[in-house]
């Protein structure tokens, strides 16, 4: 640990970073090594269990979803693990098997989740300078993009059970920005009040 803090020392001095700077690159790295380590572990699980490219159906979309949309985040990097876990074996293993979803169903849903998602989104509970309002546009759009392709997929994949795990992952995507949402109104009025 000694080592690294004399890393970011060094680029300090090198690069004439304030301490502010310095502190952003190190959360953006932290945050970077945490994100990948929990992809790594999951990518093993899966693969170990036989599920990889179902875990991959799942993976993609949620990336393009949370990177545009945001959603719950934690503050611990193993409840993080363990809620991030939860979600992908439940898109994979136990929606699936609980709901068996009419093929002509998936549409509506898929439709309520685009409108939910470009209405609620972007939405962290972190505390963060408003975005300016064309940022905010274009990510409402793509992520409208992203359910839309996922449907369309499904609509000329029908038989495909691997993109069923891509439509749970947009429905719970949807339910946790939902619930990001909620929660950050609960927080706003407890401060008001």
């Amino acid at each position: 640990m000694k080592s690294m803090e004399s890393i970011y020392n060094r680029v300090q001095l090198e690069y004439g970073y304030s301490d502010y700077q310095m502190k952003l690159i190190k959360f953006t790295l932290t945050a970077i090594f945490y994100d990948v380590s929990k992809f790594i572990i999951f990518m093993v699980y899966f693969y170990i269990s036989g599920q990889f490219i179902e875990f991959l159906f799942a993976a993609v979309p949620m990336f393009l979803l949370r990177t545009k949309n945001g959603g719950l985040h934690f503050n611990r990097y193993w409840s993080c693990l363990l809620v991030s876990f939860i979600y992908f074996y439940s898109v994979i293993n136990i929606l699936p098997a609980l709901f068996n979803i009419h093929p002509l169903m998936i549409y509506p849903v898929l439709m309520i989740c685009a409108i939910v998602d470009y209405m609620i989104g972007p939405t962290s509970l972190k505390n963060r300078d408003a975005a300016e309002e064309s940022v905010i546009k274009k990510a409402k759009i793509q992520s409208f993009q992203v359910v839309f392709i996922v449907a369309s997929l499904i609509f000329i994949f029908q038989d495909s059970a691997y993109l069923i795990v891509s439509f749970w992952t947009v429905v719970l995507h949807t339910i946790q920005l939902s619930i990001t949402k909620l929660l950050k109104e609960v927080k706003c009025n407890e401060k008001l009040a």
